[in-house]
């Protein structure tokens, strides 16, 4: 039997984004962001990499990003946060309003920052598309991209705080296609041995990493239809449907098997992309919750991928680091 591993839940359900808005959070551009961000996260699959919170702040309203910034600042506060702005249910965009810390620099900006009068701080802020954000989110987070590669080349140099950066960033994907979300989004899985197959053919196993593994491993058809998985096509050579197994024997009969499979977009098994609920899986009733907090605070404790402010880059809490290969699906330490 195919056992899905929720491995985003505790990591990131736990540790939402928070989300403050110039406007007031009424209850149609709430689901809006909510829908836009759950296609950003594939929600639709059970195991959303990232969640939200929002606050519903009435001093907010009409109120500088630079200024609720500092405000938060002054909170204890200091992690980065969501922004909804007045243009957000026409342009489905958010501002990822960063820090104004004074040693924050962009690679490659030779030119100090465009300064304004009564300003004595610079707002570091990207203008993102909603179903953008969780993929930069999670992408500057790793390490992947900087910061500044979500803002144009040629809009940062000098950076201006001001810049309404329009159009807002994006991968220019439609998460909510399938061709948008092909290859993206994968599920964590263990199998037993007669639910998968192996192959070392180098044309699979020389294109899937550098030094290549010895083995790649995928689900058979059936089992894989009924888990809502894809398993390889016959005769192709098509990575994505493979996964990489490092041990220098094959799978053995009697091992649990832990591999990765891409969704199959298809599957009856999953609902459509932003629909909220209910999920398949024993903590599907976490995937879409945005929480609602009418409270004046929040915890500065409460983020996931914690951006280290000062430089670019995110320093990332301890997961479950996940290696093909373990004997009996056990996660590497």
């Amino acid at each position: 039997m195919v056992v899905f591993w929720q491995q985003n839940h505790q990591t990131c359900l736990d540790w939402p984004v928070q989300v403050f808005s110039t406007v007031p959070l009424i209850p149609n551009l709430t689901s809006l962001v909510q829908h836009d961000f759950n296609v950003g996260t594939f929600a639709q699959f059970g195991d959303p990499f990232l969640s939200i919170h929002f606050n519903h702040r009435t001093d907010f309203y009409n109120a500088s990003h630079l200024r609720i910034r500092q405000q938060l600042d002054a909170e204890n506060f200091v992690d980065p946060f969501m922004l909804v702005d007045g243009d957000t249910a026409q342009s489905h965009a958010i501002w990822d309003v960063t820090t104004t810390d004074d040693s924050y620099e962009l690679s490659g900006c030779w030119s100090p920052p465009v300064t304004y009068p009564g300003e004595n701080f610079t707002l570091w802020q990207s203008h993102v598309l909603i179903q953008d954000f969780p993929r930069q989110f999670q992408l500057v987070g790793s390490g992947d991209i900087g910061f500044e590669d979500t803002i144009p080349a040629e809009r940062y140099d000098p950076y201006d705080p001001h810049d309404p950066q329009i159009p807002p960033y994006t991968e220019g994907h439609d998460y909510a296609t399938k061709e948008g979300a092909q290859n993206i989004n994968s599920a964590t899985i263990n199998a037993t041995f007669s639910e998968v197959m192996y192959t070392d053919d180098p044309s699979i196993t020389h294109r899937m990493l550098n030094p290549p593994p010895q083995w790649a491993v995928a689900l058979k058809p059936r089992p894989a239809r009924m888990a809502g998985l894809v398993s390889p096509r016959p005769n192709t050579t098509y990575i994505y449907e493979w996964s990489f197994w490092f041990r220098d024997e094959p799978p053995q009969p009697g091992e649990v098997i832990q591999l990765n499979a891409q969704y199959d977009w298809d599957s009856p098994r999953w609902p459509r992309p932003g629909v909220v609920g209910p999920f398949p899986g024993p903590t599907a009733s976490l995937a879409l919750g945005a929480g609602i907090s009418r409270g004046p605070r929040v915890s500065s404790s409460q983020q996931c991928f914690r951006r280290k402010l000062g430089r670019p880059g995110l320093v990332m809490p301890g997961r479950n680091a996940v290696r093909a290969g373990t004997r009996d699906g056990a996660a590497a330490a």
